[in-house]
């Protein structure tokens, strides 16, 4: 018998060895992003303390955002002699109001991550009691190491997005919508002209997005694979050395490590080009400002005050939607560890339906000709031979 044919013989009769077509079979969770989004957002329906003041604190900082800008631009007026006013009571006001922004970060910070270790401390306890409630056809049918990285890698990602990419986003709405709010109020005409960019930003945020969600979850599923690859070569090296199965178990790694490398770097890839493309468009925004907030102060539209406040206003409008973009690449990865987490959680429990036998009773169990399949294509005994087992 050649070696090859050697190998291949073992890779059919190592027990626990599950080769790649095997895993590599059907996929691991249901596209849905609706039904996964619905069912994280209710692990934060048990936190609404924390929930609420997060959102309190995200709130006051952002008015407090919104408004500097705008003592600012008082400011500037009073020094070119174009409004009345005390310069140092402005100025007062506005070191108060620039404090009290970044309390509100410091208290955003901890609100966030008291949440986000309180969520997915619950999600680990969920998965963990229903892994070990799991019948043994599915921990037969997939790889620990599969099983094992959900547990760690995905519900880390899960932990990773509510702790800094949720506060991150709840502010950037608001950002948003209030500077949209008082540059509109201040001169609609230069708002107008400026918000014409957050169209690309829309069109460049949909065609980047899609990549990155694809890619990413092929990342994480194929990482739940390595690792099942390492474990099962690491419990089972004996048995592995005793059926001289290196060589295709090396293979194996090699295979699944260069799909995951291939898949990582096109996310990577993805999530990065929309900070410099975010950052391009908001650019061009500045430009226009700049040339027409400058044309409308010449003319007597606006004060240069105000020309200076949109020059930061412009910069805080674009700054959310920029993170807003890099957000949705870090909520995708997360959604797809979510998909994977809540795979588990709905698999069917073991049925533990029967009775104990009574004290005293005497009983005899054997096997014959016995067959037995997980799947009805891939046989685990058949037909085995009469066999007591007590």
């Amino acid at each position: 018998m050649s070696r090859e044919q050697d190998s291949k013989l073992a890779e059919r009769n190592i027990p626990g060895m599950m080769n790649r077509q095997e895993r590599f079979a059907e996929p691991e969770h249901a596209d849905d992003i609706k039904a996964t989004v619905r069912r994280i957002v209710a692990y934060f329906v048990e936190e609404k303390r924390l929930v609420a003041g997060m959102l309190a604190v995200v709130l006051a900082g952002t008015l407090c955002g919104i408004l500097a800008p705008s003592l600012q631009s008082g400011a500037v007026d009073i020094i070119a002699g174009e409004k009345q006013g005390i310069l140092s009571h402005m100025l007062t006001l506005m070191l108060s109001v620039y404090l009290l922004y970044s309390i509100c970060g410091l208290l955003q910070g901890l609100c966030s991550a008291r949440l986000s270790q309180n969520v997915v401390r619950r999600m680990r306890e969920e998965l963990f009691g229903k892994i070990v409630e799991l019948p043994v056809r599915y921990l037969d049918t997939h790889s620990y190491g599969d099983v094992m990285s959900r547990m760690t890698n995905d519900i880390e990602n899960i932990s990773t997005t509510v702790s800094q990419s949720l506060p991150s986003l709840f502010s950037g709405v608001l950002t948003v919508i209030g500077t949209m709010a008082v540059m509109l109020w201040y001169c609609w005409q230069l708002a107008l002209l400026s918000f014409a960019t957050v169209l690309l930003t829309f069109l460049a945020t949909k065609i980047l997005s899609g990549r990155v969600r694809r890619f990413s979850r092929k990342r994480q599923q194929l990482l739940g694979w390595l690792n099942g690859t390492v474990e099962e070569m690491v419990a089972g090296y004996r048995t592995v050395v005793a059926y001289n199965h290196q060589d295709i178990t090396v293979a194996d790694l090699s295979a699944t490590a260069d799909s995951l490398t291939k898949a990582g770097i096109k996310t990577d890839i993805f999530s990065g080009v929309m900070g410099p493309v975010m950052n391009c468009i908001g650019k061009i925004g500045f430009v226009i400002i700049a040339v027409f907030g400058g044309y409308f102060s010449m003319k007597g539209l606006i004060s240069v005050g105000v020309v200076s406040a949109f020059i930061v206003y412009a910069k805080q409008f674009s700054r959310p939607i920029n993170e807003i973009a890099q957000i949705y690449g870090q909520l995708q990865t997360a959604v797809a560890g979510a998909e994977r987490v809540f795979a588990v959680l709905d698999e069917e429990t073991e049925d533990k339906n029967g009775k104990m036998l009574e004290t005293g009773e005497k009983a005899s169990v054997t096997f014959q000709n016995v067959c037995f399949a997980y799947e009805p294509e891939t046989p685990v005994i058949e037909g085995a031979e009469k066999l007591p087992l007590f």
